[in-house]
């Protein structure tokens, strides 16, 4: 027992690499925002909007390891082994052969204090990673984590209605209100040349220069996918075949749960001598299997519109286009935007009488860096439009989804957001203050107001007369303040304390809680319960 206590304290949590040592770099916001200022300043035309990044393009704006190193003195305690495990190095690497093996220890070991419900959370993470790269072209990377965790009482609600984690994994309930689950996440890669990038992993993508993602983001959990990238010029496209779960299908002992497929093409490309604008195109199908109609071959081709095949072979498919635009203002000053269709027709948007199907979503934001001159100093603001019955559709195995979680915002359909951020990084010192406000619309009784995207749309409430906010009007409002300490920027590791209040009000409800946290982790991965 105590040898297996010893391996698993050794074997802690999972995600991308962070140096250049392997080849993807992580999807984790704070790491991106280590990097965002030079990001910012690019003018090789990288595509920034396509996420995970990965190093070899990165290293050619700038020395990434250097950027991400640390402040350490010049004390001989750094340069013993232990001094360089815990602060500088992987805790295992090899580098021979032209491959570069690393091995790491990552965790989450966290623990809080709700002042408002007086409920003790906490969360235990623990797990193993395994990273490889061969000369910048053949890459891959393994791991696994398993977790307890119990959450403030808005958390655990969702989770006990949901049966999953968000972002993370189906639980198994135990007492005290806790949760076990865990997940396994890994990629096998090949770049060809310069221009093509193969990944067959099992894992999440992200679409947008944002925090939030109204076409594809990392809100749930991870699926398996072939993604592939061909960048020629000042063009990226990007083709994405991705198998998915419908939790909500039932569950078969011999099968699992229902499966559900997805195919995605988008194009992004660079505008201008200094690449100052870039315009993105995306489009999505999303299908359900059946027996006499197998995997639509059709959607196979990466090359091909998919809305015109779906209306070409008569499908019940649901298809959606969407854009992302980032237009550069100049080093440090950006402002971006997305908008996504789910359905369109220019004739009942101009007649302004509430069509139920008018499914549109945008997006709008502005990031500023080293904010009047003080390095380091950032900025990001964002706001999120999202009507009613968006990204809904007959089915859960054709609505846009995976394993009960949106996979675009957390919040469904029919709110607005407002979200932004300054932060200051000081040395190996990280601190944040975020600021979020929603307005949306809840779903009342057993009626279909175009909150939960979850519900057949074809059970809508009314045809006509579908405004904004329809159903129980709620508000949401959250603030969260927190310091960072970066032990080891290998994994990312942090000493994190912070302080988040947030209240959901409506006439039924004024849910508040008040949580002050402490934490030891490897911010790695992207984890949202801001809803």
């Amino acid at each position: 027992m105590k040898l297996r206590v010893g391996i698993l304290m050794f074997l802690l949590c999972l995600s991308r690499p962070l140096f250049s040592q392997e080849y993807l770099f992580t999807l984790n916001r704070d790491a991106n925002t280590r990097i965002g200022s030079i990001l910012n300043a690019d003018t090789s035309g990288l595509h920034t909007s396509i996420l995970p990044y990965a190093f070899p393009e990165l290293n050619q704006l700038a020395n990434i390891d250097s950027t991400l190193a640390l402040h350490l003195l010049d004390s001989k305690f750094y340069k013993t082994w232990v001094g360089r495990k815990l602060r500088k190095e992987h805790f295992l690497a090899v580098d021979a052969d032209d491959i570069k093996l690393s091995v790491d220890p990552v965790f989450n070991l966290s623990f809080g204090k709700d002042q408002k419900n007086d409920r003790t959370v906490y969360v235990n993470t623990r797990g193993v990673l395994v990273m490889g790269n061969m000369n910048d072209k053949f890459y891959f990377y393994s791991g696994f984590h398993e977790n307890q965790a119990r959450y403030a009482g808005y958390i655990d609600s969702l989770v006990r209605k949901d049966s999953i984690v968000p972002g993370q994994g189906k639980v198994k309930f135990l007492a005290n209100e806790s949760f076990d689950f865990s997940q396994a996440t890994g990629g096998v890669g090949y770049r060809a040349g310069k221009h093509f990038d193969f990944l067959l992993a099992n894992d999440k993508n992200f679409i947008g220069d944002g925090y939030r993602s109204l076409l594809l983001s990392d809100n749930t959990y991870s699926y398996p996918f072939l993604r592939i990238h061909m960048t020629f010029w000042k063009f990226r496209y990007s083709v994405y075949y991705i198998v998915l779960q419908n939790m909500r299908g039932g569950y078969d002992e011999n099968i699992g749960y229902t499966k559900k497929y997805s195919t995605i093409h988008n194009l992004d490309v660079n505008v201008g001598k200094k690449n100052s604008l870039s315009v993105g195109i995306f489009e999505a199908v999303m299908w359900k299997p059946a027996a006499s109609r197998g995997y639509e071959l059709h959607y196979l081709n990466p090359i091909i519109f998919l809305r015109p095949v779906e209306n070409s072979v008569g499908s019940p498919d649901n298809a959606l286009l969407g854009s992302n635009i980032r237009w550069k203002l100049n080093s440090r000053n950006t402002v971006y935007a997305q908008l996504m269709l789910d359905e369109f027709l220019l004739a009942e948007v101009r007649a302004g009488n509430g069509w139920w199907a008018n499914k549109q979503a945008f997006q709008l934001g502005y990031k500023s860096w080293n904010l009047f001159g003080v390095k380091q100093l950032n900025l990001q603001t964002e706001f999120n439009f999202v009507r009613p019955f968006t990204y809904s559709h007959r089915s859960n195995s054709q609505n846009y989804s995976n394993a009960n979680q949106p996979l675009a915002h957390p919040l469904g359909s029919d709110f607005v957001e407002s979200v932004s951020f300054i932060n200051y990084r000081w040395k190996n010192i990280f601190a944040e203050l975020k600021i979020q406000y929603a307005k949306m619309g809840r779903d009342t009784g057993s009626a279909n107001l175009g909150n939960d995207i979850f519900k057949n749309y074809d059970s809508y409430y009314r045809e006509y007369g579908n405004r904004m906010f329809q159903g129980l009007s709620s508000t949401l409002n959250s603030v969260e303040f927190r310091i960072d300490y970066l032990v080891n920027p290998k994994t990312n590791f942090n000493i994190e304390l912070g302080v988040a209040s947030r209240q959901f009000k409506n006439v039924n409800s004024n849910d508040q809680s008040m949580l002050i946290f402490f934490g030891l982790r490897t911010s790695l991965e992207n984890y949202y319960f801001d809803f």
